[in-house]
């Protein structure tokens, strides 16, 4: 299979993911239960920034690696694209989250929160790419 890739839809398709993903910490989202699962009152400015300046090129990084996937496998519908960002959620983020969790001792209610958020970018950015053939 060739690798072709549209770079304005990873683009888009990324910032969308870094959208959702930014979106997802705001206070009346999850942002105020995080806090108070990971036993904080706030996060300093100065950490905000420098962690929204990573996750851009990380979202469009991601995005970029689920079209090289859907690209290797030859998938440009859109049930086969959800399906496989959904498989690459499962096999890659749901199962390094449900280790560090367990590991960690950490209160699964923060795994649907940390971990959840990727699901919905993976499918987003799956839709976007399969829509964008």
């Amino acid at each position: 299979m060739a690798i072709i890739i549209n770079w304005l839809a990873v683009i888009v398709a990324g910032l969308v993911y870094f959208g959702v993903l930014f979106a997802w910490y705001f206070p009346f989202i999850f942002g105020n239960l995080w806090l108070k699962l990971v036993g904080k009152e706030s996060e300093p400015k100065s950490k905000i920034i420098r962690d929204t300046i990573i996750m851009i090129p990380t979202s469009i990084l991601t995005v970029l690696f689920i079209k090289i996937m859907l690209d290797l496998v030859g998938i440009t519908d859109i049930a086969g694209a959800l399906l496989l960002s959904f498989l690459l959620w499962i096999g890659f983020v749901a199962t390094i989250g449900t280790n560090q969790t367990s590991f960690t001792d950490r209160n699964y209610k923060l795994f649907f929160i940390e971990y959840g958020v990727y699901l919905v970018c993976f499918l987003l950015a799956g839709l976007i790419l399969a829509i964008w053939v």
